[in-house]
């Protein structure tokens, strides 16, 4: 079995269950909560998952005095944190390092970790830290953008630097609580879900942490950011659902009025949004029109109620009817 990528120290805590102590992180069942430790200081619980090579993690604590624990860190890493739960900021600090980093409730970081120790300091109250190990090639699953915002971060596993390096810390409110509350109910089921499941709901969280990432470097205004958002979500739900995707709908999402959002998707991409989504809809629709599926099942699934109503926007989108469409792609001989 493979070595775990980190592991609590164990040294002068006082454990609930002697059996943790022989068993690593792998062998515990996915989804588990269980009590790692107790003692006047502090509880500790673990919830753990691994699939392929994804780690995901989630660990309360119940601190009682000011405290630090030590993670054991085996090889050169990259994790995607968030601080979700607590009042006070979290200390992460490596031995001969001098700096600090200061981890705010409700924010989300990117930290390199090198083969070393990295203490962790809470002051007394509750907290709730979920984290991924990212191999650096997951940055790139499932056609997500790169990720040279992160490029320090990046080259220092890249290089397998000494010293951990962190992202700026960005704000992780409701959006990435939702997205984590799907990705719960979807580990809670049994038997477990396929791991294309998962990294999908990773992948969202990514795409999510670089543009709020962006915004707090200065790279985006609040404009950009809004923008990025309306995309993001339009293109979710045509993949996701088979109801007609509303401007409007999304707007109130964003909690901006419909004409605002548009004026500023016009600004940052030079189109309406209007036209983006029906490109993203016409995509979608070849891809389902490219598998054979009778143009019936077709409309039904891109959210058409009539099938001349699908047939009517998909020739203003290709210049073809769907019909068509599949003809030249099945018989590309027959053109002209």
């Amino acid at each position: 079995m493979r070595t775990p990528s980190f592991r609590l120290i164990e040294e002068e805590m006082d454990f609930v269950s002697k059996s943790t102590l022989t068993k690593s992180f792998q062998q515990r069942l996915p989804g588990s909560r269980t009590r790692l430790l107790c003692h006047p200081q502090i509880c500790l619980f673990e919830e753990y998952l691994q699939t392929g090579n994804l780690e995901s993690y989630c660990y309360q604590f119940e601190v009682h005095s000011l405290t630090t624990i030590r993670f054991e860190i085996s090889s050169p890493q990259t994790h995607l944190l968030y601080h979700l739960v607590g009042h006070a900021p979290i200390h992460y600090s490596q031995p001969q390092v001098k700096e600090t980093f200061i981890f705010r409730p409700r924010h989300g970081a990117f930290l390199y970790a090198p083969e070393t120790e990295i203490r962790v300091k809470f002051e007394p109250g509750t907290y709730l830290i979920q984290g991924f190990t990212l191999p650096l090639n997951l940055l790139h699953i499932g056609g997500v953008p790169g990720f040279g915002y992160l490029s320090s971060v990046i080259a220092a596993h890249k290089g397998k630097l000494a010293q951990y390096r962190v992202s700026l810390d960005f704000a992780a409110l409701e959006q990435t609580r939702q997205l984590f509350a799907e990705l719960t109910r979807e580990l809670s089921k049994k038997p477990l879900i396929p791991k294309s499941i998962i990294l999908h709901k990773i992948q969202d969280l990514l795409l999510l942490s670089k543009n709020k990432l962006l915004k707090a470097q200065g790279l985006l205004s609040h404009h950009d950011y809004l923008a990025l958002q309306a995309r993001a979500l339009i293109s979710k739900r045509i993949e996701e659902t088979e109801e007609r995707i509303l401007i409007g709908d999304i707007a109130a999402t964003l909690h901006v009025a419909k004409d605002q959002l548009n004026r500023y998707h016009m600004q940052r991409y030079g189109e309406t949004l209007l036209h983006f989504r029906n490109q993203v809809l016409a995509d979608k629709a070849k891809h389902l029109l490219d598998r054979k599926m009778p143009v019936q099942l077709v409309s039904d699934f891109c959210g058409f109620g009539q099938i001349s109503s699908f047939t009517r926007f998909f020739k203003n989108e290709t210049g073809l009817s769907p019909t068509a469409y599949q003809q030249l792609t099945f018989n590309p001989k027959k053109q002209g």
